[in-house]
């Protein structure tokens, strides 16, 4: 298997009158298959500094569990892997993150299954250069995040050694030798070590390395979920998501996924939930 991963934030938009590729669908209603799509990308949002905080805070309330589970399992920071979601997602609102497609993190795939084809930029010999790549797809956030941490654990199939390893807690002092390690291997931005210090500095992200945190957190949730009784339903709309539901009824986000046999978090349009 070959996995070659990069930063998804530097995808352009697309006009597909002036692109050369053939076969471009629209993204709404894009049904995924086993096949390579090449989509058009729809225009980017420029948020505003406080919207751009909220949407960043609501992704990192979405995905900090389960990163510090996951990372602390995996001998990874959790504070880098969520740092690095929000650069490579745009903090949740690129398409590549987005549903179908759930790819937090801009993994590439070159091995087959559900592949979507989207234009990016490379930073090659010194400039940045338009390419079109393959990503991977995902059923949810939970799964981007463990092949996000198998990606970091993986050895290369050439010589057998793990390639990220300079960015594993166990080898190195801090977060900052994992980011910098990262840099020119993960993402070829030269200074993608800066940005993501910046991002664990600005939302105290440190927070989510300890193992302490999810413990506490699993344990506090388990309790919460035993008594807690559902008072209404509510219907899915679109542009819905669990944590700006559990916001409107009062309850944590834990509690809609118990208390709803939800899947990785994962809720479709014209869904009853019990709140």
């Amino acid at each position: 298997m070959v996995v070659k991963t990069r930063s998804e934030r530097h995808i352009k938009n697309t006009d597909p009158r002036k692109s050369p590729l053939t076969n471009m669908v629209p993204l709404v209603g894009i049904a995924m298959v086993g096949a390579p799509t090449v989509i058009s990308l729809a225009p980017s949002t420029v948020y505003a500094n406080e919207d751009g905080v909220a949407n960043a805070q609501s992704l990192i309330n979405q995905i900090g569990t389960a990163a510090s589970e996951i990372a602390n399992q995996n001998d990874l920071y959790a504070s880098v892997m969520i740092a690095q979601a929000l650069l490579e997602s745009g903090n949740g609102s690129s398409v590549l993150s987005s549903a179908p497609y759930y790819n937090l993190f801009g993994v590439k795939a070159y091995n087959g299954g559900a592949t979507v084809w989207l234009p990016t930029q490379e930073y090659l010999n010194g400039q940045w250069v338009t390419m079109t790549e393959p990503f991977r797809q995902y059923n949810s956030y939970y799964e981007s995040l463990v092949d996000h941490a198998n990606v970091l654990l993986a050895s290369s199939s050439v010589t057998g050694q793990a390639r990220y390893a300079g960015a594993w807690k166990s080898q190195t002092t801090s977060y900052y030798d994992a980011t910098a390690y990262l840099t020119g291997r993960y993402a070829t931005d030269p200074n993608y070590n800066q940005k993501l210090n910046s991002l664990i500095q600005r939302y105290n992200l440190t927070q989510y390395d300890t193992p302490s945190y999810y413990t506490q957190t699993t344990t506090t949730t388990t309790t919460t979920t035993t008594t807690y009784q559902a008072t209404a339903n509510y219907t899915v709309a679109k542009g819905d998501t669990l944590w700006g539901i559990a916001q409107k009824f009062g309850v944590s986000v834990d509690q809609l996924v118990a208390q709803n046999n939800i899947s990785g978090e994962l809720i479709v349009v014209g869904q009853q939930l019990s709140v």
